[in-house]
């Protein structure tokens, strides 16, 4: 069985930059002071995913605030609004106001992520998804929710190419939304638009991935998105709906990022092998449901490990 390993999303970060981080909000550290603890964290998070031997390896995106304040802060006609809850979780993001026509000028991500201390293998770029970052943005300036989507998708487009260009090779778009709400009515026909308008042009393996709800209907209509691998939060999933009739590749979010516990190994693989023999996919990654950052650095480095003893029982290990 061919399995590939990641994490889904952010890191947390660990307690030595914690403290420092509490001291720069003291007014204690200047933004200069404080960047050595930045780079010697980054440097902690890569190494425990060398250590877990993850396939694909991100920089733990450590100074990003929430999944879209690098657009609500560095996008022209977009600014940085009040606080809102982040679904229903107890964490909170920024929301983006749209209030002019949106422009990207350059990359909004590129500086968090560290690239020169990236080991030399598969970098992985996560960035919200067109329709997660249209909902949760309050928008004044385009006509409704699905202009204002395909702005973001051009926006993200740029973005990506430019990451690509810079080593980047597995981009991650979250889009919690997508399936957070089923009641909500969605306008499929511009979501299939606006994933198109975001990978044109990308070379590189793209994946939309959800979370904080079922994805089945995602997977059952995989065919029409302009991605390569399609990621669902299997603690919300139902798994008796699963059944793809497509190929697209499949990343299953087995470790629960919202929960301390530690997993099972045998019962996560014994999941992993029911899943393969339904779906039959060319190859899945296992990987978080969400992102990590609300577990403590040391919850997750065990969870990291669980990560890579699943994946060596799947391979016959």
């Amino acid at each position: 069985m061919q399995i590939e390993t990641n994490i889904s999303g952010v890191l947390p970060r660990p307690q030595d930059l914690i403290a420092k981080t509490r001291l720069l909000d003291r007014g204690k550290l200047t933004e200069e002071e404080i960047e050595p603890a930045y780079i010697e964290a980054t440097k902690t998070v890569i190494l425990a995913q060398q250590n877990a031997k993850l396939t694909q390896i991100n920089s733990g995106m450590l100074k990003r605030q929430d999944l879209l304040r690098p657009f609500s802060s560095g996008i022209k006609g977009c600014e940085v609004g009040p606080m809102a809850r982040w679904f229903n979780n107890n964490t909170f993001f920024k929301t983006p106001l749209v209030k002019d026509e949106l422009v990207w000028k350059k990359s909004v991500t590129l500086d968090e992520s560290y690239i020169d201390l990236l080991p030399d293998t598969c970098w992985k770029a996560v960035l919200p998804a067109p329709y997660t970052l249209a909902v949760l943005s309050h928008n004044t300036y385009y006509n409704d929710l699905n202009e204002v989507m395909l702005a973001y998708a051009e926006i993200l487009n740029q973005e990506s190419l430019e990451l690509e260009a810079h080593g980047f090779n597995y981009f991650q778009y979250s889009d919690p939304a997508l399936v957070y709400d089923t009641t909500k009515p969605k306008n499929v026909g511009y979501i299939v638009d606006a994933l198109d308008i975001l990978t044109n042009g990308l070379k590189t393996t793209t994946c939309l991935h959800t979370f904080f709800g079922d994805g089945t209907s995602i997977i059952n209509n995989a065919d029409d998105l302009a991605v390569d691998d399609i990621g669902i939060d299997l603690y919300e999933t139902n798994l008796k709906n699963t059944e793809m009739e497509h190929n697209k590749n499949l990343v299953l979010g087995i470790i629960d990022a919202r929960n301390s516990v530690i997993e099972n190994v045998d019962n996560l693989t014994a999941i992993v092998k029911r899943i393969h023999n339904i779906n039959k996919p060319l190859s899945m990654t296992i990987s978080t449901n969400c992102d990590m950052d609300f577990l403590t650095w040391d919850r997750a480095e065990e969870k990291m490990q669980v990560l890579t003893q699943v994946a060596e029982k799947l391979r016959g290990k």
